[in-house]
């Protein structure tokens, strides 16, 4: 392993509203971590979420430093999930700082005993047991008892917001109950310049949805670890595999499960849940979410879930006889939700150049991944390319949104994606 890990960081900066700056700390390999900086009390203060792996120890402080965030000025570490790779670093954090680390009231067994036998299989030689010396608030579904709903689902509301900056605020939600999970003791983060960030059906004071990020940890990924990075940590890709292969041992039970089934109910209501937002993972670089996706760019697997058959089922299922009316009735509401939501993107105050532009954004990442996803992402372009033609092409279509079809089209090739 190398003396140093610089050139596995990127660091990107960026100025949100109220005053408060966003450090990204994108880590490969390893869990990235974002600081967000404002004042208080006539101090420069940080808020983190998520703490970073364990095998940036010993430059972690120094990385900090070079990035004009003081270590000494945290007052709070919110983890995502207790996976070493997002919380190694949480124990030097706060003891350098005295910073309270939030987590969800599952984290405490984490802490407290290694958590359950599946999930020590994932640690490694990471001992957590530092973390009992810190001081950690532990947050349960029942604390503040309020929800956000997206899509029919609710997030339960951890605690009460958290003020950022002037106006900014932070919602800590949980997720939804599901059988097959990433870690019981995933949450997500809501950012926003105002005071009640969703729904995203109206413009208020010059906001848009954009203005908002939900850092989700490893509960939205566009890539997971084993994708967000190439082949040269092969140390790193050994420790993975090996532990993959014993997590299947006992009776083998996870060798033919799909992690695409892994918190899907939770996932899909992240999906749809949001009009438009910047999304800030656990691994590899920000995206933009939209249900403009799931909603109208649908391969042939969404199609085949929506329909209630297991991905196992084979997308021959959908050329049947018996499912062409019901195929044909959902690309058409499919082609109509997206003819409206791009009516709405305007409604919201963005101009039809911004609209191109969040499109083929949507478009480009709409690409790569693991081997189950990546032909399912290449046919959500070739639905993206599909629509964009019929809307051009409809008279019946106001003349505004038949030439931003255009001039996406002309947009997407000019980049030649």
């Amino acid at each position: 392993m190398p003396d140093s890990h610089r050139d596995s960081i990127t660091v990107i900066k960026e100025q949100l509203g109220g005053g408060t700056h966003l450090t990204s700390l994108l880590f490969s390999p390893g869990g990235n971590v974002y600081v967000l900086t404002y004042q208080k009390d006539g101090q420069k203060k940080h808020t983190l979420v998520d703490a970073g792996d364990d095998r940036y120890h010993d430059e972690m402080l120094s990385i900090l430093v070079e990035n004009d965030v003081d270590p000494t000025n945290i007052e709070r570490i919110i983890i995502t999930h207790c996976h070493p790779d997002h919380t190694g670093l949480a124990y030097l954090l706060a003891r350098e700082s005295g910073a309270k680390i939030t987590a969800h009231q599952a984290f405490r067994s984490f802490v407290e005993s290694g958590g359950s036998q599946t999930e020590r299989r994932w640690l490694g030689d990471f001992d957590p047991s530092p973390l009992r010396e810190c001081d950690i608030e532990y947050l349960a579904e029942s604390d503040a008892g309020d929800t956000v709903r997206l899509a029919e689902i609710d997030f339960p509301n951890l605690a009460e917001a958290v003020d950022i900056g002037e106006g900014g605020r932070l919602n800590i939600l949980g997720s939804s109950k599901t059988g097959m999970t990433h870690s019981p003791d995933q949450l997500v983060v809501l950012y926003s310049p105002r005071s009640d960030p969703h729904p995203h059906v109206q413009t208020i004071g010059g906001f848009r949805p954009t203005d908002d990020i939900i850092f989700s940890g490893d509960l939205w990924l566009m890539r997971g670890p084993m994708f967000n990075h190439g082949g040269t940590d092969i140390m790193w890709h050994l420790r993975v595999g090996l532990r993959q292969m014993r997590n299947m041992m006992p009776g083998g039970y996870m060798m033919g499960r799909d992690p695409r089934e892994q918190d899907a109910k939770a996932k899909d209501a992240l999906k749809r849940g949001f009009c438009l937002i910047r999304v800030k993972p656990g691994h590899g670089d920000e995206f933009l979410g939209s249900r403009i996706i799931p909603r109208s760019l649908l391969a042939d697997n969404d199609m085949l879930v929506e329909f209630g058959y297991p991905l196992s089922a084979g997308k021959a299922v959908l050329r049947s006889a018996e499912l062409a009316p019901r195929v044909s009735a959902r690309r058409e509401q499919a082609y109509v939700s997206f003819a409206e939501e791009l009516t709405l993107w305007m409604g919201l105050g963005y101009t039809p150049d911004e609209i191109s532009e969040l499109l083929v954004r949507i478009y480009r990442e709409q690409s790569g991944g693991g081997p189950l996803v990546e032909m399912d992402r290449q046919e959500r372009r070739e639905q993206l390319r599909g629509l964009l033609t019929r809307l051009k092409g409809d008279e019946a279509q106001p003349a505004e949104i038949r030439q931003l079809a255009e001039s996406t089209q002309s947009l997407l090739e000019l980049t030649r994606i």
